[in-house]
């Protein structure tokens, strides 16, 4: 049997401290001593614990930690996951990882909560379906201050635990003028499309005069509709008829077809139109 060694027994003192002390107090555990359940026929089971962290995620808790205390309860020798079944994955990786660069691994902030099953089980439901994500806009207002406090827009992607793509578009749609920012906040405007309505070099107020060109449609501005707004300036060609072609050969001066002329190039042109052979 190993030996224990002093700071391990404090953390095993402290663990069975947090599980019988008074609930509503936060504890730090850790991870490794957690049980997450993965039977399907425990009460508490929920299927969102076969999904792995991203790695945004593991990141993320590398840098900052827990920042959100878990819910625990004690199952007879087990301390059960009731509501934090990411968080607690999340930093068994990254505890991986920093076990695996020699550094110190991380523990994790927990709050023992009590009830009957049935109770627990509406708290594992809600944990989850309850949350309201953050608008695109408010995003962008909080990626554009951690830029300007110094962050790079990859420890700001860490931060949010998303792509630095993301960031770059939140902070592109957060300097668009208020009417689209409305749009897009309401779901009237995709970002996809604010983006394509942005354009590179396009002055605020040519982003609005195209906007509203395309409000003028009536329908919701989608991707296809602001990028066919970019050639609306382009002359289409217009379709001829053959009646208009045949006027157009008689209107013409009488041509030399022996002679490398523009008029009879033009004429032989026309009648190839009509399929009338060469126009010879």
């Amino acid at each position: 049997m190993a030996v224990k060694t002093g700071l391990e027994r404090k953390m095993m003192y402290m663990s069975k401290t947090a599980i019988e002390a008074k609930r509503g107090n936060v504890f730090m555990l850790e991870p490794e001593r957690l049980t997450l359940v993965t039977d399907k026929n425990h009460p508490l089971y929920d299927p969102r614990v076969e999904d792995d962290p991203s790695e945004n995620m593991i990141a993320n808790v590398a840098m900052h930690g827990v920042l959100e205390p878990i819910l625990v309860r004690k199952n007879g020798n087990a301390i059960e996951v009731i509501a934090g079944r990411g968080r607690t994955k999340a930093v068994l990786e990254a505890n991986r990882r920093l076990r695996a660069e020699g550094k110190p691994t991380l523990l994790i902030p927990a709050m023992v909560k009590g009830g009957s099953d049935k109770d627990l089980f509406g708290i594992v439901i809600s944990e989850n379906e309850i949350r309201r994500e953050d608008s695109m806009i408010n995003k962008g207002e909080k990626a554009r201050k951690l830029l300007n406090m110094g962050h790079t827009v990859q420890e700001i992607a860490v931060i949010f635990g998303v792509t630095r793509q993301a960031v770059e578009t939140w902070l592109t749609v957060e300097q668009l003028p208020d009417q689209i920012k409305g749009a897009v906040e309401t779901g009237e405007l995709s970002a996809t499309a604010a983006l394509q309505l942005a354009g590179a070099g396009r002055t605020r107020e040519e982003q609005v005069a195209r906007y509203e060109d395309l409000k003028k449609l009536g329908a919701k501005p989608t991707v296809k509709a602001v990028r066919s707004a970019a050639n609306d300036n382009l002359q289409k060609p217009k379709m001829r008829t053959r009646k208009e072609i045949e006027d157009k050969i008689k209107d013409c001066p009488p041509a030399n077809y022996e002679e490398d002329n523009y008029d009879a190039g033009y004429i032989a042109a026309l009648c190839w139109v009509l399929g009338d052979g060469d126009g010879a």
